[in-house]
């Protein structure tokens, strides 16, 4: 049976089932291991920000099962595509497929400007 065509666009990447990869992901990545006495961090309330690669459901699941393949990853974009400014090495997102379930946490490890072309590159932190 063929899956239905999904426009990225009109996939919601703030529902239930991402809390729950987040809740699982922070405890395997060890993001949760200090207590605090001033109540939840941002971290441990506020989920990083989601997303799914591609034009496509077919080409964003192709890229994910690339990336949880080799635990790490590469995208490119137009510089002018980063106006709020550039990726920082350290941060996290979750890593959506084509039907916007989450499939990975992962982490910025490096972030190279050649030209018009920003480059970023990631590691797999955590994968469900």
């Amino acid at each position: 049976m063929e899956q239905p065509q999904v426009d990225l666009s009109d996939i919601e990447f703030d529902h239930e089932e991402l809390r729950v990869f987040w809740d699982l992901a922070r405890y395997h990545a060890k993001l949760n291991a200090a207590p605090t006495y001033f109540g939840p961090t941002t971290l441990e309330s506020v989920p990083p920000p989601a997303w799914a690669y591609g034009e496509s459901a077919e080409e964003s699941d192709a890229f994910v099962a690339e990336v949880l393949a080799d635990d790490r990853g590469r995208t490119s974009a137009a510089a002018a595509d980063y106006a709020d400014g550039l990726p920082e090495v350290g941060v996290l997102s979750i890593l959506c497929d084509g039907a916007g379930v989450p499939r990975a946490l992962v982490e910025v490890t490096a972030v190279e400007v050649a030209g018009d072309e920003v480059v970023e590159s990631f590691k797999v932190v955590y994968r469900s």
